[in-house]
């Protein structure tokens, strides 16, 4: 069999291949277990933040659930996989550019910008921001640029977590642009190129850019390779010759990313994001790992192999599905209970002992899953029913 696009005889298709196929086009439950690991990294991450134990023991625990923002690598991967899917799968549909667009708005859009307009009208008798600094940098958040605030130095705390939200926005605005001009192969190479240029940018960004230590971590250039990636992941998924190597290669990549990320956050500090050497090469080697953790979930769909019977954990499903919600609020949680607790005598007391801070931590959590829960079913769902207008019908006058 000859691959046109590529000049390439593709082997003929073995049936793993064809269930990897039929899985690409139908939901994958693995896919809201990783959303569940990614979303409670992220919990574990800022809600343990402020644990006060100080004992040994107690700081090498809460450092290493402190890993958790690595979750945020971790959707970023499967953000560069699914959207690249999806971009792939339909294109050469009428309205495919302003569909998509129409379809991202609508899951996203509703909840970020109630959020942010609750935000600035509580948020000031919270103690958690004043009127005037709301109105003064707030419109680096209005116009999904919160993650740019960083580097002006001009963050709103309490928002800061809306950072990979604005990554995630800038990439779907001019990702299909560059799906729309590099198509099949030339799209993997395109992809493959972000992935290497990666710790090079955020080299740039380090030495060069006179930003503040962690830009790197939050502007667009420097997550560019985490989106890439998933990217890759996705063409070669759907490339009958590229399909057998991502199905053999993704334990390697998994274990190779995860040695390599220990390896170097061990050397540093340890784990010191502050050093330059975790800001530019942690990202690369997690997104390794994440690829390779994104495409054993893909490549085991509907199986019994270990990996799809943790994914498919009820608990974790359940974060996954409630994710988007769930990042979106817990920080506003957060930080509200801290303020309202450490005012008060029997708050501080609360938030001084451990057994305390962990009953405080976990109803945190559960509030804000509440809470995710509530605006999905009464807020979100409203507009995910308004996708059926918006749904690309194909072209019979061949691609856009």
């Amino acid at each position: 069999m000859v691959d046109v696009a590529s000049g390439l005889t593709a082997p003929a298709p073995a049936a793993a291949d064809l269930r990897i196929a039929a899985s690409l086009r139908r939901p994958m439950p693995s896919l809201d277990g990783l959303r569940g690991v990614a979303i409670g990294g992220v919990l574990a991450a800022h809600f343990l933040n402020a644990w006060p134990g100080r004992a040994p023991l107690d700081q090498a625990v809460i450092a290493a659930l402190g890993l958790g923002w690595a979750g945020v690598d971790l959707f970023f991967v499967l953000s560069g996989f699914l959207i690249t899917g999806i971009l792939v799968d339909t294109l050469g549909a009428r309205r495919w550019w302003g569909d998509f667009l129409a379809r991202r708005a609508l899951r996203i859009f509703p909840l970020y910008f109630v959020a942010l307009a609750l935000f600035g009208l509580l948020g000031p008798a919270a103690g958690l921001i004043d009127p005037w600094t709301f109105g003064r940098w707030g419109w680096w958040y209005w116009s999904y640029l919160g993650n740019w605030a960083y580097a002006a130095r001009q963050v709103i705390p309490p928002l800061s977590h809306f950072w990979s939200l604005a990554v995630e926005e800038q990439f779907y605005l001019a990702w299909p642009a560059v799906v729309l001009l590099a198509r099949g192969r030339r799209l993997a190479w395109t992809a493959a190129a972000l992935v290497l240029a990666g710790p090079g940018l955020r080299a740039l960004i380090v030495h060069a850019s006179g930003w503040p230590v962690g830009s790197a971590y939050r502007v667009t250039p420097g997550r560019l390779d985490e989106l890439a990636l998933g990217a890759l992941l996705a063409v070669a998924l759907r490339d009958q010759a590229l399909r057998p190597w991502v199905r053999r290669g993704w334990p390697l990549a998994l274990a190779a990313g995860a040695a390599g990320f220990l390896a170097l956050g061990l050397a540093q500090g340890p784990f010191d994001m502050h050093r330059p050497a975790m800001e530019i090469w942690s990202h690369s080697l997690l997104g390794l790992g994440f690829g390779g953790l994104v495409a054993g979930a893909v490549v085991g769909e509907g199986t019994a192999a270990p990996l799809q019977r943790l994914l498919g954990a009820r608990p974790l499903r359940l974060l996954g599905r409630y994710s988007y919600g769930l990042y979106v609020v817990h920080y506003f949680v957060h930080r509200a209970a801290l303020a309202a607790l450490s005012a008060a005598p029997a708050g501080a007391a609360l938030l001084g002992s451990r057994a305390g801070y962990l009953v405080y931590a976990a109803l945190g959590a559960l509030a804000s899953l509440a809470l995710a829960a509530a605006s999905f079913h009464l807020l979100e769902r409203r507009f995910l029913a308004l996708k059926r207008f918006f749904v690309a019908a194909p072209s019979r006058a061949g691609p856009c």
